[in-house]
């Protein structure tokens, strides 16, 4: 995953000068083809989907399938999407098959298998050398699953997370002023590597908490649910600032140097993996030894969502989800690709994923009814103020829309997978 150095002009006078960002030198698919295209005939399945009822004929079903139509639009021959990297494409379809499990849909699922398998026949078992890319399309994996209850998922996201296991560091392995990087995640595979962050390490932990719910019991899933355990309390331990109830981005090992930028993201998949942790151990493995109780995990994932809701920066005084500073309309041009542009849909798609377990287990009616309405606002402002009425969307989540974009039209999506499950 690669930060392009346009997403951190805001933060230039607190780096020396000549400085790039972190992961400045990873950089992902060309721009010639990054304007979404319309479809010129509706996108289908490769073969016909049994009936899905008449939630798939509703307003609300037209609007989201309609973006995913644009969307699946731009598809290129590795079974990627033009104009945005490896690991945005495999948000994009994590976004889908969420937007088919909330609606309770498989309206996707063949489409979603044609293309997860070609994009697997360029990428054995969806891995490269950067952990944090192979994690997102591990995660992905585990969603598509939910509703194509395939095999084939389940084993390369297993293989996915035995790969990066190997990455995650042993206690007493590294140390940075005086704390123990046990449990940290190395950002690639590559021998000098020397960055660990919160992305990587976060999408870990909610990947071995998810798998240790789908693979049969023994003694791997014991150590998927320790790796959770441990790579979350890194986390906790390094990179969570309490009082602020924030989540930090990196840390590298040679320099000792913390770089304590504040996106969105890293919050958000903390809050996702301390939920997935929490679901683990409440609806799996109840009879397992955890090393907090499972409820300090959903506490933890709770606090950190009603910050993130209402904090300065991140969410404009009307509600809607912005964090202008990372990626925000007159810091950057709405046509560049940035990683940045996705980062306010991770923290979306966690919030959505802690609103249907605290459903599920009927906890926090208050924040439920705070997530609903912040995801309400968000799907809200999309349809009032950034789209063209093409289903197609701009960048800006408050508007005005301006130029629809792969990685605008893929930021988007998960608002149109998160309003499904809030309207449940």
């Amino acid at each position: 995953m690669h930060h392009l150095k346009d997403a951190f002009d805001h933060l230039k006078n607190r780096h020396d000068p000549g400085q790039q960002p972190l992961h400045a030198n990873h950089q992902g698919g060309g721009f010639p083809g990054s304007q979404v295209q319309q479809p010129t005939q509706p996108q289908h399945p490769l073969h016909p989907q049994p009936p899905t009822g008449s939630h798939e004929q509703s307003p609300l079903s037209g609007t989201t399938q309609g973006a995913i139509d644009v969307f699946m639009a731009s598809k290129q021959p590795n079974g990627e999407i033009g104009g945005i990297g490896y690991w945005q494409t495999a948000n994009g379809y994590t976004c889908i098959a969420l937007r088919d499990a909330w609606s309770g849909s498989n309206r996707n699922a063949t489409l979603l298998r044609e293309r997860l398998h070609t994009v697997e026949s360029h990428h054995r078992h969806f891995i490269n050398e950067f952990n944090d890319d192979t994690l997102w399309w591990g995660n992905c994996l585990l969603d598509a699953y939910l509703t194509n209850p395939d095999p084939y998922y389940v084993d390369n996201a297993r293989k996915i997370w035995q790969h990066v296991q190997r990455s995650m560091l042993s206690p007493g392995q590294a140390k940075v002023r005086d704390m123990d990087m046990a449990g940290a995640v190395m950002w690639t595979t590559r021998p000098n590597e020397e960055q660990v962050n919160a992305i990587t390490t976060g999408l870990f932990s909610e990947l071995s908490a998810r798998l240790a719910l789908l693979v049969k019991p023994g003694r791997e899933t014991d150590e998927m649910l320790e790796a959770a355990e441990k790579s979350f309390a890194w986390i906790e331990r390094c990179r969570y600032r309490a009082n602020e109830c924030i989540v930090l981005d990196t840390i590298k090992l040679r320099s000792q140097e913390c770089v304590d930028w504040t996106f969105t993201y890293c919050t958000g998949q903390a809050i996702a993996a301390a939920t997935a942790i929490f679901a683990a151990f409440s609806f799996g493995h109840q009879g397992s030894r955890s090393h907090k109780s499972p409820h300090e995990y959903l506490a933890l994932a709770c606090n950190m969502a009603r910050k993130a809701i209402s904090r300065d920066g991140w969410v404009e005084q009307d509600g809607t989800l912005t964090e202008h500073g990372a990626y925000g309309k007159g810091n950057h041009e709405p046509w560049k690709n940035d990683d940045a542009v996705g980062f306010k849909s991770v923290l979306l798609r966690s919030l959505a994923k802690l609103l249907k377990v605290l459903r599920d287990t009927n906890q926090e009616p208050d924040l439920q009814r705070r997530l609903t309405e912040f995801v309400k606002k968000q799907f809200d402002s999309l349809q009032q103020r950034n789209t063209n009425g093409n289903n197609q969307y701009g960048p800006w989540w408050n508007g005005p829309m301006e130029i629809p974009t792969s990685h605008s039209q893929m930021a988007a999506l998960d608002v149109m997978a998160a309003i499904h499950l809030v309207q449940q």
